[in-house]
């Protein structure tokens, strides 16, 4: 499990659909190079190694099948028709498609017993996307990368220290203390730089919360949103905890929580607390964080990921909270 493109990997199940009776590998390298499937942004070639992890995922996502050293599709998964439309070639995933692949991904013994496994109670597997996000927990995930500075905690220990540490991926639910560890650029490679790709940013059925430690949490969410920004609006409204006339809202805690309770994205929480601060000045107003005390003491990788936490308002200023007014009730209807 690394990074694929997933576009790629529909296209090739594509090329190789033409063909009744398969295609050896280098027929299939050969075929996509001409086509334009798994070049480079610079148009170039990527190397045989590219093709052959595409090829070797669509096999053990049972996509593929290899009779006399000819890939063939394997028509008896009920995902294959949905991702070998012709007229889909070279284009962008559609929802559909996402769900298609991710339903592979989940049915995926590999895949559940080293990353999808945590986000489930007892590490039930479940067999499709719709019952991952049904029950799905949000994670938090810490990665290190071989070296260690003061301000990043140690993640078995929660104590603080210089030095240098095995590569590892260690995971936990997010409202747990016992994490699990895999250690080795591997499992770094598969988890973080893989699957974690794979689930939140090219299939879309997971999301993520980075933090400046490095950390991150993850959650489940639907691939196509089932709430209008409206509807979340609402929802977000009724969540609030009004002290007199007043509720307070801190951005990060408030994001988070709600994209996980509602499975929708952050991005999406956010549009909804931008559009309050845009539309309803006098009721909903934000409160300014300077950019020197958010990363106080923070390399610059992790500045950039405290940063990503708040809200961005149109001025530029980063808000750290957002206070709403109780008479915006009026406007959820």
């Amino acid at each position: 499990m690394r990074w694929l493109d997933f576009r790629a990997l529909r296209d090739l199940l594509l090329l190789v659909g033409k063909h009744a009776d398969g295609l050896r590998a280098n027929e299939l390298t050969q075929l996509a190079n001409d086509e334009g499937v798994l070049l480079r942004r610079d148009g170039r070639s990527y190397a045989n190694s590219m093709h052959y992890h595409h090829r070797r995922t669509l096999e053990r996502l049972d996509l593929l099948n290899k009779r006399n050293r000819h890939f063939v599709l394997n028509r008896d998964n009920p995902g294959i028709a949905t991702l070998t439309v012709d007229s889909r070639f070279r284009k962008q995933l559609t929802p559909v498609e996402k769900i298609a692949f991710a339903n592979a991904v989940i049915r995926n013994k590999d895949c559940h017993d080293v990353f999808l496994a945590h986000f489930l109670p007892a590490r039930e597997p479940v067999y499709d996307v719709a019952g991952f996000i049904e029950h799905g927990q949000r994670v938090q995930v810490a990665v290190k990368s071989g070296k260690r500075d003061r301000s990043e905690p140690d993640n078995t220990s929660g104590s603080s220290s210089v030095g240098t540490d095995p590569k590892s991926v260690a995971i936990r639910c997010a409202d747990g203390t016992d994490w699990s560890t895999a250690y080795g650029a591997d499992a770094i490679q598969a988890i973080h730089f893989g699957l974690k790709s794979w689930c939140a940013d090219q299939l879309g059925f997971m999301d993520i919360a980075y933090r400046a430690d490095g950390t991150y949490v993850a959650y489940p969410k639907h691939i196509d949103a089932q709430l209008t920004d409206h509807e979340l609006a609402a929802a977000m409204f009724n969540d609030l905890d009004f002290k007199e006339n007043w509720a307070t809202i801190r951005v990060p805690d408030c994001t988070l929580n709600t994209g996980a309770k509602y499975r929708v994205s952050i991005e999406q929480t956010k549009n909804v607390l931008m559009e309050w601060l845009t539309d309803h000045p006098e009721l909903v107003a934000g409160v300014a964080s300077r950019v020197g005390f958010i990363t106080a003491g923070l390399t610059e990788r992790q500045a950039t990921l405290a940063l990503k936490s708040y809200l961005r308002s149109n001025s530029g200023a980063y808000l750290s909270h957002v206070r709403v007014h109780q008479m915006l009730k009026h406007y959820m209807r």
